[in-house]
């Protein structure tokens, strides 16, 4: 028997082989196999959380409502800056997206205008006006309802399917430490209308508090959102907009 000795990694390794002088072949003993530690388990970076909080908020999501401030912003010709305030209503029932959007102030003054979506139909009524416009979204219906969902109901999966997505780090809106992130469309077509979104979650509802959309021209429109309330009853007739006798009717 013939015994040799080595180092490796700081231990001693004993290699064995076996000799039988009457033998004119030498037959080696199997290797040693030394258990490797496992690798320790990657810790999610800061975007994977937060696409996992949206999958745990979408997951249990039935609606949201909640008071606005919309700010619409044009930079071309001239720059022009209008807001409004109101109320929105998202619901989401048999896999379908509704939402309601009650204007209440234009830049400080009255305002009564409604807009409703619902099953790729969409309507605007201005009181002023006495009109009700019809609008019939067709092959428009998915980016349309790209957009409702941002924030609101959408999980983190969908988002990451649609948009190419940045971490932007964490922000104060309205005295919330919103998570930032920063989007822009995978989709072409889209991308020749929408040149970037983003959005601010509010980590502990996995709810938009804010949203901002650039469009191709660098006019821009920002939603802020507060007290938002979620998973509340939502009145049966809330995606019904009632009109008085005489009102005119415009098809789209």
């Amino acid at each position: 028997m013939m015994i040799l000795a080595s180092r490796s990694f700081g231990l001693n390794v004993v290699l064995l082989f076996g000799l039988t002088l009457e033998a004119t072949a030498i037959v080696p003993l199997p290797p040693l196999v030394f258990a490797q530690t496992p690798a320790p388990a990657k810790a999610p970076t800061d975007l994977e959380k937060v696409l996992t909080k949206l999958d745990a908020s979408a997951a249990k999501f039935k609606s949201a409502q909640a008071q606005f401030v919309w700010d619409n912003v044009q930079t071309k010709p001239i720059e022009e800056d209008d807001k409004q305030t109101g109320t929105a209503i998202f619901e989401r029932k048999d896999g379908q997206m509704k939402i309601a959007v009650h204007l209440k102030t234009f830049n400080g003054k009255p305002l009564e205008k409604d807009m409703v979506y619902s099953d790729g139909v969409g309507k605007l009524y201005e009181a002023r006006l006495k009109q009700l416009q019809v609008f019939q979204v067709g092959e428009k219906r998915s980016e349309l309802e790209t957009f409702l969902t941002l924030g609101f109901g959408g999980s983190g999966k969908d988002l990451a399917k649609n948009w190419n997505i940045t971490y932007a780090g964490t922000e104060q809106v309205s005295g919330v430490a919103a998570t930032k992130l920063e989007l822009t469309p995978r989709d072409a077509s889209l991308a020749k209308t929408t040149s970037r979104v983003l959005l601010w979650i509010d980590m502990d509802k996995g709810v938009a508090v804010k949203q901002q959309k650039f469009s191709s021209d660098a006019s821009y429109v920002v939603f802020l959102y507060n007290d938002i309330r979620l998973n509340s009853k939502i009145p049966d007739d809330a995606f019904v907009i009632k009109t008085p006798s005489g009102t005119q009717i415009v098809n789209h």
